[in-house]
């Protein structure tokens, strides 16, 4: 175990860099079928992330990811499979492929190791509590033999679901619930988010009880210990401003849920120094429905 992450660690620093950032986005149907491409190219350039996960990759297949990156200085690349809503790692430093998994999984994740870290990337089904709990099982499970084997681990993507460590805010976003709620009561009742009127967590609590930390909420904890509620809307991932219904800031507060979260094994999060939801600047309101995460850490 010391052997493996020795070996992490001088593969994390062997570039001299003083940090390593990680970004974490879905990219709305690949970047609104083009439209925003070169808008997102731009703003990934001014942040120099090492390390991106991808969700949305609609109709990209490995080599077009591979070509693309390059235009955000990404040499190396690795899809989930061959095209529809495809989920994708790029990366300054080599990629190897541990596994592309599908089976048991609506979209899946991407199981790589890259930078001495194992890196997952993830998209989750909305669809139903049993679905979703399947997908997190899994990912349960491979965090937990990654961590036994004493190996680092990022976790990030779409889960499309919520963190227990939100219900203050999130109990008060009676817009999104209005929304919500008359599609979710149609379901049977063991596949409904929704119960006597309020958001349920089983599906990010069940990943937690893997070693991971939320940087994004950790980092927010720290600067906020007893958060507003206005604090607490600054977590949220989703949606942008993007779409029609939340096309003011007055209508999106209502509407604002964090579902995009970037994970690490406790090791690897005690190197953090920031991790946020990105909601600035203004370009971020066009270029997809959720907003990007980034996590920086010292080397």
């Amino acid at each position: 175990m010391k052997i493996v992450l020795l070996m992490g660690l001088l593969a994390f620093t062997a570039s001299g860099a003083e940090r390593l950032v990680v970004l974490n986005y879905n990219v709305f149907n690949s970047h609104r079928g083009g439209r925003s491409y070169t808008d997102c190219v731009k703003w990934v350039n001014s942040m120099k992330p090492d390390i991106a996960g991808w969700q949305e990759l609609v109709g990209w297949n490995e080599a077009k990811l591979k070509k693309l990156a390059v235009d955000w200085k990404h040499p190396h690349a690795a899809a989930l499979k061959g095209g529809g809503y495809n989920i994708g790692l790029t990366s300054r430093t080599p990629i190897e492929v541990i596994a592309r998994q599908t089976k048991g999984f609506w979209h899946g994740y991407l199981h790589c190791r890259t930078a001495g870290l194992d890196v997952i990337v993830c998209h989750l089904w909305p669809g139903g509590v049993r679905q979703q709990m399947g997908e997190a099982n899994q990912l349960h499970a491979l965090v937990m033999k990654l961590h036994k084997e004493g190996r680092e681990v990022i976790l990030m993507g779409d889960f499309n679901a919520h963190a227990a460590s939100d219900k203050a805010w999130l109990d008060r976003q009676q817009p999104l619930l209005n929304r919500r709620g008359p599609g979710d009561a149609k379901k049977r009742p063991e596949d409904r988010f929704i119960v006597e009127g309020k958001y349920t967590f089983p599906i990010m609590s069940r990943i937690f009880e893997a070693p991971l930390r939320d940087l994004v909420r950790d980092e927010f904890d720290k600067k906020h210990p007893q958060p507003t509620y206005a604090q607490g809307l600054t977590l949220g991932s989703f949606p942008s401003r993007v779409l029609g219904h939340v096309k003011t800031p007055e209508l999106q507060r209502g509407f604002l849920e964090r579902i995009d979260f970037i994970l690490t094994t406790p090791g690897l999060a005690k190197r953090c120094v920031s991790a946020k939801v990105l909601r600035e600047p203004a370009v971020l309101e066009t270029i997809s429905d959720h907003y990007p995460v980034i996590a920086i850490f010292k080397k």
